[in-house]
């Protein structure tokens, strides 16, 4: 029974954590948007809607943008930007992203070194264009 009491109040102290976040953050204005920086060949597809983040008060990173990939070919494990300084993770995340590619899922590793990377499912390379990063987010810390 002692377990499953100090279980309780360690989820009860995590609980009133996010909302004393929450109510900071309701108060708070938004940030505002910075640039990604890219990496090898990648570049920006349309000026209007360029590779951006930015970090909510919710513990959150938020993507939006699109990146051209090189050659046509979404390669698995490369590189194509990074997060600016400040947006360091404390453990490393996986996010889904969209893309033109057929048959197969895209996604961004980014590690705690702030390295974006492309990763192809089931890994080699797949025609591709662009990503996009437009709803993609992740939390930044290791708090579940």
């Amino acid at each position: 029974m002692p377990d499953t009491i100090a279980a309780l109040a360690r989820r009860l102290a995590r609980l009133e954590r996010r909302v004393t976040t929450l109510e900071r953050a309701r108060r708070a204005p938004y940030p505002p948007w910075r640039d990604v920086p890219l990496t090898g060949d990648t570049s920006v597809t349309d000026p209007a809607q360029p590779p951006q983040i930015r970090a909510n008060l919710w513990n959150t990173l938020e993507f939006s943008g699109r990146i051209g990939l090189p050659g046509g070919r979404a390669v698995d494990e490369t590189v194509i930007g990074l997060l600016p300084d400040g947006y360091l993770l404390t453990v490393p995340r996986t996010i889904p992203v969209a893309s033109d590619a057929d048959r197969r899922a895209l996604q961004l590793d980014i590690d705690r070194e702030g390295r974006l990377i492309l990763r192809v499912q089931g890994g080699g390379s797949v025609k591709a264009t662009w990503i996009s990063l437009d709803s993609a987010s992740c939390r930044t810390d290791g708090d579940e």
